[in-house]
């Protein structure tokens, strides 16, 4: 038996000078029956190694509580209680400065005051906890709940009962609720404040925004939502309602031609004649539009050409009016997108038209476009409104607008468009929401949402975990 696991039998917890003078004693007395033993010959006998390593190889959690704070729809506060496996957190052994930490932070509301720990050591030296006032060490033991508030100090003795080691062990969690969205407000703008109707877009780190004014479409951008400046005006009023995202580049239609702008200062024209009348979505290296007698049209060249697109359906069910799309990555098939798109179409009652394209880069041209407003199943359908925004954002897609006079609740789909619910963890900020009614647009990326609205407010949100990364 270990010298320390001998000393810690007997004596569970001792002052810390009363524990290395009682091990060196103990030591001295079992290394003295060691040389006894060994001047006898038996042929049960067996050699007993003592070792002077003092490391601690791994260190995790048991089943840990989490406390979760809820508020009722009456406004009743409540608290409830959830477990999981401390083990899913791995902790990191720093074996130079002798520090135990975990970079992934555990969930709020852990109860780090109660912690069933795991210790394992090398070659059987024995861990011991120190108190807090650093004059007391305690026996370790896997089944007792441990208060780890704050940094504590674990010591390790070798089994030759004369090294041994202190190490400090840090238990970082999480301040804020990792699924909570949190909404920021910024400078109301001046510059935004009553353009009807609008448009987001981000490029290379910059908020783009436009909307119509006084028979124009007037754009600003800002980089911290603060500070606005001005873009060049666009003599077409619903040439806001083209702008899109292409390849960082900025894309819309403006009296009849198709034009570009890296900056939105400075404008080159594409196709003097485009074909298309309306820009409707764009993905990793094909823009598409639609034509004055609602055909599906594509371009692989940045607008130049266009030709007639697949759909595998009536055209006169593609959304024409209150448009919005997203592109986001197909997870089950290699190099491809996701292209939605929805809106209101005259050939759909109720609900918004949303359609799909899967777009295979590898593979393309026999792709098509895919009604998914089913009408026989529409119990979950996106239901139509104005002033439709839709985005990717942590694995589903988002979609809210106006619809009776008021702001939409925020709506998730989590199956590529086909089904849509009202979600209970996005929320419009309170003062947002409660103001008049006012156009408004929004975009992200991928972390952060941008909600800008024609009563000049500046809204900045997004899901804690998702900062985090």
């Amino acid at each position: 038996m270990a010298i320390c696991r001998i000393v810690s039998k007997f004596a569970p917890k001792i002052e810390r000078n009363q524990m290395n003078k009682l091990i060196k004693t103990v030591c001295a007395l079992f290394t003295a029956v060691l040389l006894l033993a060994s001047c006898m010959k038996s042929d049960d006998s067996s050699n007993s190694t003592l070792y002077s390593d003092t490391a601690i190889t791994n260190f995790y959690f048991g089943t840990l509580n989490r406390y979760h704070h809820t508020t009722s729809s009456t406004g009743a506060d409540s608290i409830y209680k959830t477990t999981f496996d401390g083990d899913d957190y791995k902790f990191s052994i720093d074996q130079v400065n002798h520090r135990i930490f975990n970079t992934d932070s555990l969930p709020m509301g852990t109860d780090v005051k109660h912690m069933v720990t795991y210790i394992t050591t090398l070659n059987n030296a024995t861990p011991y906890l120190l108190s807090e006032t650093g004059d007391t060490l305690f026996f370790y033991s896997s089944t007792d709940s441990l208060d780890f508030s704050r940094p504590r100090k674990i010591e390790v003795y070798a089994s030759n009962g004369v090294n041994h080691t202190t190490y400090t062990v840090e238990v970082n969690v999480h301040k804020e609720d990792s699924e909570q969205f949190i909404w920021i407000t910024h400078n109301d703008s001046r510059e935004i404040y009553d353009l009807d109707k609008m448009k987001a877009t981000i490029i290379n780190g910059q908020l783009f925004v436009y909307g119509n004014k006084d028979e124009k479409t007037l754009g600003y951008v800002t980089k911290d939502g603060n500070s606005w400046t001005a873009l060049a005006e666009l003599d077409d009023k619903n040439a806001y309602s083209n702008i899109l995202n292409f390849n960082n580049s900025l894309f819309t239609i403006a009296n009849g031609a198709l034009i570009k702008s890296d900056n939105g200062t400075s404008w080159e024209v594409v196709n003097a004649a485009v074909d298309v009348t309306k820009l409707i979505a764009a993905s990793y290296n094909e823009l598409f539009g639609l034509t004055s007698d609602g055909k599906m049209m594509v371009s692989d060249d940045n607008g130049v050409t266009w030709e007639e697109d697949l759909t595998d359906t009536d055209t006169g069910m593609l959304p024409t009016t209150e448009t919005a799309y997203v592109c986001y990555p197909a997870n089950m098939t290699y190099y491809a997108d996701n292209i939605l798109i929805a809106g209101t179409s005259a050939g759909v009652a109720d609900i918004s038209s949303v359609w799909r394209k899967i777009v295979e880069y590898d593979l393309q041209g026999d792709e098509k476009w895919v009604y998914m407003s089913r009408m026989d199943n529409n119990l979950f359908a996106l239901p139509q409104m104005e002033n439709l925004v839709m985005m990717d954002y942590d694995d589903g897609i988002l979609a809210w607008g106006i619809k009776d006079g008021a702001y939409t609740p925020i709506y998730q789909s989590r199956d590529n468009g086909l089904i849509w619910k009202k979600s209970s963890s996005y929320k419009l900020p309170v003062f947002f929401s409660e103001d008049a009614i006012f156009p408004f647009c929004a975009a992200t990326n991928g972390k952060e949402i941008w909600l800008i609205g024609g009563n000049g407010q500046v809204w900045q949100g997004h899901l804690n975990r998702l900062s985090w990364e």
